[in-house]
Order: C-alpha cells, then sequence, then structure tokens
C-alpha cells in the first residue's frame, strides 16, 4: 500500500496485519471525503453562496478516522517519527533494547487512552449523545473510531513489546526493527 512497506517483517497475527491494512484504507477514504467535502464546500459557496449543514462537525468527525486509524500500520514498520539522531551515536547492542523501551512506554500510555476512548464510546450510545446542528450527527460513530484505532495501536505495540523481547534477550539488533536504523 505505502510504498514497499507491507508489515509483514512486524511481529504478530495475521488478523492484527489485516486489521491495519483494513484501518488504514478507512483512514485513506476519510482523507479523501474530507477533501471532497471541502471542494464541495469551496464550490457551492461561491456559486451559490450556500454550505453544507454542519460541515465543520463532519470534517472533525473525518479527522479522527484520517489521524487515528494508521497509527498501528505506522508503528508496525516503526515509520513514525522517532529521534533516530540519538538512537544513530548508541552502539548497536543497545538498539533491541531501545526498542523494547520505547514499545514498553508506548503501550503503557496507551492503556489509560485506550481505557477512556472505550469509556466515551459505552457513554455516547448509552447516552445517545450527538453533536449539536442541523444533522443532529450522533457521537458514537466518532468515539468508536478512536477507540478502535487506539486499540489496534494497543495490540501493535503489544506484539512489539513480544517481539523486542525476543530480539533483547537474543542481542539481535536485526531482529528488533524491521526498518533500517544505520
Amino acid at each position: 500500500m505505502a510504498g514497499s512497506n507491507t508489515n509483514t517483517a512486524a511481529p504478530g497475527p495475521r488478523v492484527l496485519h489485516a486489521l491495519e491494512g483494513l484501518a488504514l484504507v478507512v483512514s485513506v477514504l476519510c482523507i479523501l471525503t474530507i477533501c471532497a467535502l471541502i471542494l464541495v464546500g469551496v464550490i457551492t459557496r461561491a456559486a451559490f453562496n450556500w454550505s453544507l449543514p454542519d460541515m465543520e462537525i463532519i470534517v472533525r468527525d473525518l479527522m479522527i478516522g484520517a489521524v487515528i486509524l494508521p497509527l498501528a500500520y505506522v508503528s508496525a514498520g516503526r515509520t513514525h517519527i522517532a529521534v533516530d539522531v540519538f538512537v544513530a551515536m548508541m552502539p548497536k547492542r543497545w538498539l533491541p533494547a531501545v526498542d523494547l523501551l520505547g514499545s514498553v512506554v508506548g503501550l503503557l500510555v496507551l492503556l489509560p487512552i485506550v481505557w477512556g476512548g472505550w469509556l466515551a464510546f459505552r457513554s455516547a450510545w448509552v447516552g445517545g449523545a450527538y453533536a449539536y446542528g442541523e444533522f443532529e450527527i450522533p457521537e458514537w460513530p466518532v468515539r468508536l473510531t478512536f477507540w478502535l484505532g487506539y486499540l489496534i495501536f494497543t495490540l501493535r505495540l503489544a506484539a512489539l513489546v513480544v517481539g523486542d523481547l525476543r530480539a533483547a534477550i537474543r542481542g539481535d539488533a536485526a531482529a528488533a526493527a524491521p526498518t533500517d536504523k544505520g
């Protein structure tokens, strides 16, 4: 999908890779929909002095899918933003431990986010919350998208922790990271 990175080198079950790919496709569709909505909004405002009601709410909700859903895919390929300047100066034998530390810290940071996302989704679902506007758009779909995106991200980091732990125990820098770290 994105270049030559298919995430097959990342640890984890095939279903996790499939979920990451599906989330990436949905993210791309969110971005394309945002672009189409903005284009239509600009044209209708310029030509007819009319705009789609609740455009800001719809675009805001689509942005959650566009940003959150690809996080697991990016982490699987270890193509997220990293401080490579410092890592490149470290001895290669330290790389498995550094990768393990990053995966563990990331996983620990994500756990309360996933829990909070679940609580927010459940509250919106049970309470029937909706965004104030002409369409009265329900809040549960965007809350579900947020929770699922972070849940898949958490599963990916858990798989990376297991793979990084194995690599750290073996002292294998190449196995710890599927991308080239110099």
